[in-house]
């Protein structure tokens, strides 16, 4: 049912958002499709990694051939560390400083240069925030896991669960159904487990309300299979994807990514994609990115 009735245009987080390659699960259909997703692939693999002593040794010698780009590489001491919420503001900061160096060197005009301060004033709003977050009574160290980062239903084969479902049709127009595999694991990473529930909230749910229902869960779940671990508030989260996908736009949008996402989208449907996105985090309390574009963000 899911792969056969994903669609190109969904209302999501407050826009209408154009998904030209592969689409999206309707609004109506994908808080079940992902606690589904939830329920058969992502809490099997995340209560093995929460057991005593279960973490992946991505350090061990016989992992290391097979999983070496799963987290990331310390030159300093040569070992492979979980991706984490810093890690990820670390490389956004990267992503800035290249795009910065790309627009000195081609002379942007000014509605670049002004994302660019924007995106900066993101990743030092992303860094105080976390910071007030660990300071607080919310632990916030979870068990790395093992990541997928892709589970839309292109990804995924199906079978149906119910009893009265006989005819070939009848079984593709089922909503009555489970995870029977998972593929194409190329996006795979060793993280904070919170990684994976937030592409769940933002890349296949459509509201903040239905985000808010999968992100109590999974936090259920946590509490239930460790020392009562926190996973602390969803919204830190929501605007750390929401810069991920400012920045990986603008790279696109500044041919830095091989020419952006041609043939589905222009470098128009990109900025588009770009003001949207600034928007999301003006609605979730970032005032400075509305200042931004008051006064810069319509020139051409």
């Amino acid at each position: 049912h899911y792969p056969t009735t994903m669609i190109k245009v969904r209302y999501e987080f407050g826009f209408d958002e154009p998904h030209p390659r592969h689409g999206r699960v309707p609004s109506d259909g994908c808080l079940d499709y992902a606690l589904m997703i939830l329920r058969d692939v992502i809490l099997p693999v995340h209560r093995y990694f929460f057991q005593p002593k279960a973490t992946l040794d991505v350090n061990d010698s016989s992992n290391k051939k097979q999983i070496p780009s799963l987290g990331w590489y310390d030159v300093s001491t040569l070992e492979i560390h979980p991706f984490t919420y810093l890690d990820m503001v670390s490389i956004y900061s990267h992503a800035v400083h290249s795009l910065q160096e790309a627009s000195d060197a081609e002379d942007e005009n000014k509605k670049t240069t002004c994302l660019l301060r924007m995106l900066q004033s993101c990743i030092q709003a992303l860094t105080e925030e976390w910071y007030e977050i660990i300071s607080g009574d919310c632990p916030c160290r979870l068990p790395p896991v093992l990541c997928h980062m892709d589970l839309q239903p292109q990804n995924l084969s199906f079978c149906h669960t119910a009893d009265d479902v006989d005819t070939l049709e009848d079984k593709h127009e089922s909503k009555q159904c489970h995870v029977a595999s998972v593929m194409d694991w190329e996006e795979a990473c060793y993280a904070d487990p919170r990684l994976e529930i937030l592409l769940l909230c933002r890349k296949v749910l459509a509201t903040r309300e239905q985000a808010e229902i999968l992100w109590r869960d999974y936090a259920t779940f946590v509490k239930d299979n460790t020392k009562d671990m926190e996973i602390g508030p969803l919204e830190p989260w929501l605007k750390l994807e929401t810069v991920h996908s400012l920045c990986t736009l603008m790279l696109q949008g500044m041919d830095l990514l091989g020419g952006g996402r041609n043939p589905w989208e222009t470098k128009p449907d990109l900025w588009g994609k770009i003001d949207r996105e600034r928007q999301r985090l003006v609605n979730m309390g970032w005032s400075f990115c509305e200042k931004l574009h008051l006064d810069n963000f319509d020139e051409d």
